[in-house]
């Protein structure tokens, strides 16, 4: 039951204006009656008739009130009561009067406008007869005193005032009822904006929480150390989202899912794997995650209890209640196969929101690259394993690439291996770092497998970058091998096999005591080879010089005890002078003749020539011929440079015929040269019967050279092609 304060609430808000002057005007008829009662002079029967009447006035009006307080909702009823318990007031009151002067019949005029006011004008109109009626019947006992005109008048004004009023009341309704509706219209549209931004807000909520899954599952990728740990604890944080009851992780191999992950332990919902993809006979091919798979793309749908679910639960009624599925696949790459599917169910009632949906496909593409990355991670793990068990098979296929590469520097690195190992015998360095010094002068020159041919094989002085380039292999080299454990020591030895006893070295300028031990014998035994071996740019010195320059560069290049130990075992050694870095290969002939290589003809070009001449006591080349092309300036300017280019060409391609078993060089623009171990008796007519330049203003010269083993020449070009024998060549470093 309701306090009076709350019930005095609940009437304020069932009541108008015109209640409240129902109300007063109740009030004020009391109080002018009282005050009728005590000031006008009545006779004692009067007196009584008022008190009378008052009394009932006032008992019936309490009444109303009281009904109106406890039962608000009953206020018209009451109002339509009272509506004849006030005509039969007044037609008493009128009825006691003695005259047709007196003014009680006003009561009648308050009494329409006021129902008119409040119900309108057409029960206005019928207040108006009901008042009429009882007007005439409380003065009947003085109609035959009363002109007819006068009490038209009265009862013409019950008419009069019930019309303008009753029309301004409907005026006032219509207009009300507009703002009413109106009010109610915009009630409804701020309740709709209301219940929009509700969910919107609650809409957001719900996507921070998804986005904070995803961030945690995100920081699961990078701080997992492997596959298990990163889908077994992702599935976890799925379900501590709220709406997400259950979610697996079902890895493919060989078409079927071979492993399964949840966020529980999937053995207690999930029937063991295998699950097949296309086998169509078992339940499973027909699910949503199989579906996934097959067509890599994601799939949602609502759940239907009546429809059976394919997925391979071990008790079907263990997971339920859940409203939604969604199956992702997850890949590498967005184009990429799919390694598997996450699936995930949720409880909430609308199911997975698009925004959702995004962030979980881009959180599924990032499980799956990490799964990817894993796997390689596991791969790259294994492979280093099984290399580092086969350790001296590793070792060997590192050789083996290297004399692919260049024969001279597979020599080279075997050699510089065995001056090592005397070294290290002379200084007493024990078994075990005697290996492997060995092992790591066999590999000191690997980084240079990074170096272009075109700079290890360059016939010139190297330019300061060439040089930059030389110097990465040491780099290199530690690079490659310090990623494998067991390499890693020889990683450190290789690295520092430049450096210099003084600083001067490379790449860390070490010095003194600071260069690993057997770092410093490489260096000693790495610069004894290059010394005493045939490089295509300078020729060998003899052992006795070779060691004399080492003791020249002690303390300074080199450390002196190793230089002393050198000094003892290095000079009875036999090293064969054939050693060269000329090709002796095909592979080796086809790399040097891109490098040196003249592009119009083909022909080898002018640096590889320099070679030749520089190393004829390893190629026996005996005959040299110098063509020189006259007039092709001229040809070039009557018929333009690719005529021109186009007659080289074809001379070119005629020489291999006059010149047979020879190796042919395009030096400078018009000039060739052709040299052979025997000699060819070629004069200018043969060459000028040429078909390429017989009809042509171009005339060939040729001239003859006896090249001599052991003597040097140099390349001159003023007007034409030259070949200068020399006592003394400069040769470049």
């Amino acid at each position: 039951m309701l306090s009076l304060g709350e019930q005095w609430k609940t009437v304020n808000k069932s009541t108008s204006e015109v209640d409240l002057t129902f109300l007063l005007l109740r009030v004020f008829s009391l109080a002018a009656g009282i005050t009728w009662l005590l000031v006008a002079p009545l006779a004692v029967r009067e007196k009584e008739i008022l008190i009378t009447a008052l009394i009932f006035f006032l008992s019936y009006s309490l009444l109303c009130y009281l009904i109106i307080f406890f039962k608000p909702g009953l206020i018209k009823k009451i109002y339509l009561v009272s509506l004849f318990l006030d005509a039969a007031f007044l037609s008493n009151l009128i009825h006691t009067e003695t005259s047709f002067a007196g003014s009680f019949f006003l009561g009648f005029y308050l009494l329409i406008s006021l129902h008119t006011i409040y119900f309108g004008l057409y029960f206005g109109l019928g207040v108006a007869l009901l008042s009429t009626a009882c007007y005439l019947l409380s003065i009947s006992h003085l109609l035959n005193q009363v002109a007819w005109t006068d009490l038209a008048v009265r009862i013409g004004f019950f008419f009069f005032i019930t019309v303008p009023v009753g029309l301004l009341t409907e005026k006032v309704k219509k207009d009300k009822e507009k703002v009413e509706n109106f009010n109610k219209t915009l009630e409804i549209q701020v309740a709709q904006r209301t219940d929009k931004i509700k969910l919107l807000l609650d809409q957001e909520m719900y996507l921070r929480e998804i986005l904070g899954t995803v961030a945690h599952i995100n920081k699961l990728l990078i701080t997992t150390p492997n596959v298990l740990t990163l889908v077994e604890k992702s599935c976890a944080r799925f379900i501590q989202h709220g709406h997400y009851g259950f979610c697996w992780i079902g890895l493919l191999e060989a078409d079927k899912i071979q492993t399964v992950y949840s966020s529980d332990n999937a053995s207690k919902y999930l029937a063991d794997p295998p699950y097949a993809l296309v086998n169509h006979d078992e339940p499973f091919a027909k699910s949503q995650t199989a579906q996934c798979i097959r067509d890599n793309k994601t799939i949602i749908s609502k759940h239907d209890p009546k429809k059976p679910d394919p997925t391979p639960w071990r008790n079907p009624g263990e997971v339920k209640g859940f409203h939604s599925v969604i199956s992702l696949p997850l890949r590498a790459s967005q184009a990429g196969a799919p390694l598997g599917a996450l699936t995930i169910y949720t409880w909430r009632m609308e199911g997975f929101e698009p925004e959702e949906i995004e962030m979980l496909d881009e959180l599924a593409g990032d499980i799956g690259f990490a799964i990817d990355s894993f796997r390689q991670k596991e791969a790259v793990a294994a492979l280093t394993a099984e290399r580092t068990a086969n350790y001296e098979e590793t070792i060997y296929s590192f050789v083996d690439m290297i004399e692919q590469r260049d024969t001279y520097t597979a020599g080279h690195t075997e050699r510089v291996a065995h001056y090592c190992e005397l070294i290290a015998n002379e200084m007493g360095v024990d078994k075990g770092g005697t290996e492997k010094l060995y092992k790591a002068a066999t590999l000191h020159d690997i980084g240079k497998i990074a170096t272009p041919d075109s700079v290890l094989l360059k016939p010139g002085k190297l330019t300061k970058l060439d040089y930059d380039l030389i110097k990465l292999h040491a780099s290199a080299g530690f690079e490659m091998l310090s990623k494998i454990e067991m390499y890693k020591e020889l990683a450190v030895i290789i690295r520092h096999h430049h450096e210099k006893h003084d600083g001067s070295g490379y790449p860390d300028g070490l010095k003194g005591e600071e260069i690993p031990l057997l770092s410093r014998i490489i260096a000693v035994g790495d610069a004894f080879d290059a010394m005493t071996t045939n490089r295509i740019y300078k020729a060998r010195q003899e052992i006795p010089a070779a060691l004399e320059e080492l003791k020249t560069y002690s303390g300074s290049q080199f450390h002196p005890e190793i230089v002393n130990a050198a000094l003892k075992v290095l000079a009875d050694i036999k090293i064969s002078t054939t050693i060269n870095q000329l090709p002796s290969t095909d592979l080796e002939k086809k790399r040097f003749s891109y490098f040196f290589n003249d592009k119009l003809t083909g022909f080898y070009n002018e640096d590889y020539l320099k070679i030749i001449l520089n190393n004829l006591d390893l190629n026996q080349n005996k005959c040299l011929h110098i063509i020189h092309l006259l007039n092709v300036p001229e040809y070039n300017k009557r018929l333009g440079w690719a005529q021109g280019n186009l007659l080289l060409k074809e001379f070119a391609a005629e020489l291999p015929e006059v010149f047979p078993d020879a190796l042919i060089f395009r030096a400078y623009g018009n000039d060739f040269a052709a040299i052979s171990k025997a000699h060819l008796p070629i004069d200018a007519d043969t060459l000028n019967a040429l078909p390429s330049i017989a009809n042509t203003e171009i005339m060939a010269e040729i001239d003859h050279v006896d090249l001599l083993a052991g003597k040097s020449y140099s390349i001159d070009k003023l007007e034409r092609l030259e070949i200068i024998p020399a006592d003394v060549c400069p040769l470049r470093n």
